[in-house]
């Protein structure tokens, strides 16, 4: 018996064109093909793709759909391409507000390759679904070029995923397997400040020091991080001229486990690494703590294994003051004492300079005193004890 696992994820949000420019998107394409890369978290020779659009105003053209493995820039073998279809055709039309899955995909990736998913737009298409990720690239050009592997023919790069917003792999249903983790988080899970296309987001990496010490089968960690989401509040709640990242930060994420986290196939546990963005909102400890607190309990509900991390410092930022940094020690006290979840992630002491301890500590500082470097990134995957995703539920 085999059953769907989901490999790659990413949070999908509704695109606001006030906020965003083509430093960070196109607003719309036409007659174009748009290559994402993807880095997947399991393998296998079958896969299917879902698309999204959920927050279109029109219906979704796909025109031509690929999947292949990535090389250096933006080239792929001609003979490595696996032809994407939906219910047979290469063509797919998808309504307005709708997901779908593609076809099963006959493909065998290597173990150890990023994959790329390249969309053929035949017809004026304005964004609406998509995913802001900057620390990936995506590649654009002119016209049908899905099975084209010349990187100088995609002459435009942006950092975001449009419409895609998964993609899963057949697994032998063997009961061996560990199954599904998903990230809840912001800009930190999301990878913010990570170096551009080195997949050092920390669910990535600490998949990677799984990996290395593990002869199991691994799991899939899932990164459902949204640059500036909240616990308590949505993006459109968030006035015009608020500071970069918070416009797209989507649905608050109370609303949103439910349809990003508790539905992926496979699913064993969440992670929550969230908090900060409403910290800088002046939500007060109360306000945060009752959040939390209810989705620990929504998620233990599912009967799924649930992990939280402590607030990441963030003192000599421009969004430090006194009375937020008075919540965030509240707040971390009340993860600390937590005896619902399995597993609490002190991600403050992590990160924190021991001689400053409302600073993070200059190593792991990407240069604005809130996102962690690409070393930052590497100390929280480190901070994660291994047997969480092995062992089971305790609480």
């Amino acid at each position: 018996m085999s059953q769907w696992k989901r490999s790659w994820y990413a949070s999908q949000t509704q695109f606001d064109d006030r906020f965003f420019g083509h430093a960070f998107s196109h607003a719309s394409f036409e007659n174009q093909t748009v290559r994402m890369v993807i880095h997947p978290h399991d393998y296998g020779s079958i896969w299917r793709i879902k698309f999204s659009n959920r927050y279109g105003v029109y219906p979704l053209t796909l025109d031509s759909v690929t999947l292949s493995s990535h090389r250096k820039n933006v080239n792929f073998d001609d003979q490595d391409v696996g032809n994407v279809t939906f219910k047979g055709s290469s063509k797919v039309v998808i309504p307005v507000g709708k997901e779908l899955y593609s076809d099963p995909i006959s493909y065998h990736a290597d173990p150890s390759a990023d994959l790329t998913i390249s969309l053929y737009l035949p017809v004026y298409t304005k964004v609406s679904t998509w995913h802001f990720s900057p620390a990936r690239s995506t590649y654009i050009a002119q016209g049908n070029q899905t099975k084209v592997n010349d990187a100088n023919i995609f002459d435009t790069t942006t950092h975001s995923y449009y419409w895609l917003t998964a993609l899963d792999v057949e697994v032998m249903s063997s009961g061996v397997d560990p199954g599904v983790f998903v990230v809840m988080g912001d800009s930190i899970t999301e990878g913010y400040a990570s170096s551009l296309n080195a997949n050092q987001r920390w669910p990535d990496l600490l998949l990677n020091r799984i990996r290395q010490v593990s002869d199991q089968p691994l799991p899939s960690i899932l990164n459902a991080g949204l640059t500036g989401n909240m616990i308590l509040r949505d993006a459109r709640d968030v006035e015009e001229g608020a500071a970069l990242g918070l416009a797209n930060a989507g649905e608050r994420m109370l609303d949103r486990l439910e349809r990003e986290g508790f539905t992926q196939p496979g699913l064993k546990g969440i992670i929550f690494n969230c908090g900060i963005n409403d910290i800088f909102g002046d939500a007060t400890s109360e306000q945060l703590i009752r959040g939390l607190n209810e989705m620990i309990d929504r998620t233990k509900k599912q009967h799924l294994k649930v992990a939280i991390c402590t607030v990441t410092p963030f003192g000599k930022s421009h969004f430090f003051t006194d009375e937020r940094e008075k919540v965030r020690q509240e707040v971390n006290q009340w993860i600390r004492s937590n005896a619902q979840t399995d597993l609490i992630i002190d991600l403050d002491r992590t990160l924190a300079d021991p001689r400053e301890p409302t600073e993070m500590l200059h190593i792991y500082d990407s240069g604005d005193k809130t996102h962690p470097n690409d070393d930052g990134n590497k100390a929280i995957a480190e901070a994660v004890p291994l047997s969480f995703f092995y062992e089971s539920s305790q609480n």
